[in-house]
């Protein structure tokens, strides 16, 4: 009995080390991935799909980190490759579930999405969707005459911000959504305008509220101290002078000290404000 108690701890205990190793080649294949090592992390990926000792959670996963590089990189019918027999041969496992629902979107995504950014190809296309209604001087096919664009694009926006938080897609979709209740001036005599250069009161606290969230969610973004300079210089444009000096010196606060291209159009602005 002791025999087989042992010899059932050694199997135990040899599972455990080959779950641990596995587990380490899947974080050092996700280290080259993310670090733009993508030859070095498909070859890993790979060894480990055609390794006998990966378990089928294990090829599920790989299957899945396989097909989102091939779709980076523009090779789309590898990527849908990988993705549909992730589908078909673990139907079960959660990065199925994932993509599954996914695949007839993404093959809508292909027919007019040619430039790439993101690593997820759906946070992709509701960020197009967004731009749809939010750019100026995009050509559209639909009029657009009288549609709600600053809500219409935001529902996209949020929608990514929502579904991927912490990606790198979900912070672009911060910075659209902060640009647009800014909004922008139709060009042209009779231009209209948008977000807070039509109603100062209705979207700026909206701005605000907005970046807020960007700022708890990517406090290390380079784009924050940008943000809050146009925060200030949309009150200043409205003459809001106790709200202008107040986020100037949010920009001055934030610096750690350091002297910037924003820290010093602050000092010169705070030198002048009233007009």
């Amino acid at each position: 009995m002791k025999l087989l108690n042992s010899i059932i701890l050694m199997l135990w205990l040899t599972l455990g080390l080959a779950f641990n190793a596995y587990n380490q080649s899947i974080k050092l294949g996700l280290d080259y991935y993310h670090h733009n090592l993508n030859s070095e992390a498909k070859i890993l990926f790979i060894k480990l799909l055609n390794s006998n000792e990966s378990t089928d959670d294990l090829k599920a996963e790989v299957l899945f980190w396989l097909g989102q590089i091939s779709y980076e990189e523009g090779n789309y019918s590898t990527a849908f490759n990988d993705w549909e027999m992730l589908v078909s041969t673990y139907p079960q496992s959660s990065f199925a579930n994932e993509i599954g629902e996914q695949l007839n979107q993404l093959r809508e995504v292909l027919t007019r999405v040619t430039d790439i950014e993101f690593s997820n190809a759906i946070a992709s296309s509701y960020l197009k969707n967004g731009d749809f209604w939010s750019e100026a001087g995009t050509k559209f096919l639909i009029d657009g005459s009288w549609f709600p664009k600053i809500e219409l694009s935001i529902e996209w926006y949020d929608r990514v911000i929502n579904e991927f938080p912490g990606s790198k897609a979900a912070e672009l979709a911060y910075r659209k959504k902060i640009f647009t209740l800014l909004g922008w001036e139709d060009p042209g005599q009779y231009g209209a305008k948008h977000g807070a250069k039509k109603s100062f009161s209705t979207y700026i606290p909206l701005v605000i509220e907005t970046f807020n969230e960007f700022e708890a969610a990517f406090p290390e973004s380079s784009y924050l101290q940008g943000f809050r300079y146009q925060i200030a210089q949309e009150y200043w444009r409205n003459k809001k002078w106790d709200g202008t000096r107040t986020w100037l010196q949010k920009v001055l606060d934030s610096s750690g000290g350091k002297e910037t291209f924003y820290t010093q159009s602050a000092k010169a602005r705070l030198n002048k404000i009233e007009y």
